[in-house]
């Protein structure tokens, strides 16, 4: 099958990163194509729960609500262009592969935001805390 190393998906996403820049019309354009994606293929993704705290972390970051690191911030606006274009490494029509390395990108990406995910959700708690109160 297709077997990809961490570096060459990390090159990848460091040039989708590149290519759809960090300001506020590019997380605006991935939120809106991400949700439409989602929208559709949901059922095929194993990792649901993680694109959505991403996207989370997007809007929460594009409504000045959280502030995302650059780097980390480069790295999800890439995992999640990876995710909805339909001709990357393996094209999405490709049975079970086609999504599998969908998942792949995603887990590299993740390991590589590790932190900014825990103060992310950190910060959520918090949030939860103060409503409360």
């Amino acid at each position: 099958m297709f077997n990809f190393s961490e570096a060459q998906v990390l090159k990848l996403l460091g040039k989708l990163a590149n290519k759809w820049g960090t300001g506020h019309n590019s997380i605006t354009r991935i939120l809106s194509k991400i949700e439409n994606f989602l929208d559709k293929h949901s059922d095929k993704l194993k990792s649901l729960d993680k694109v959505k705290l991403l996207v989370a972390m997007l809007k929460d970051h594009s409504d000045q609500k959280f502030k995302i690191e650059d780097g980390a911030l480069g790295m999800i606006i890439a995992c999640l262009a990876y995710i909805i274009l339909p001709s990357d490494v393996v094209p999405d029509f490709i049975p079970i592969a086609g999504f599998a390395d969908d998942a792949a990108a995603l887990k590299i990406a993740w390991d590589q935001i590790r932190g900014e995910v825990k103060r992310y959700k950190l910060w959520q708690a918090s949030q939860l805390i103060d409503k409360a109160q």
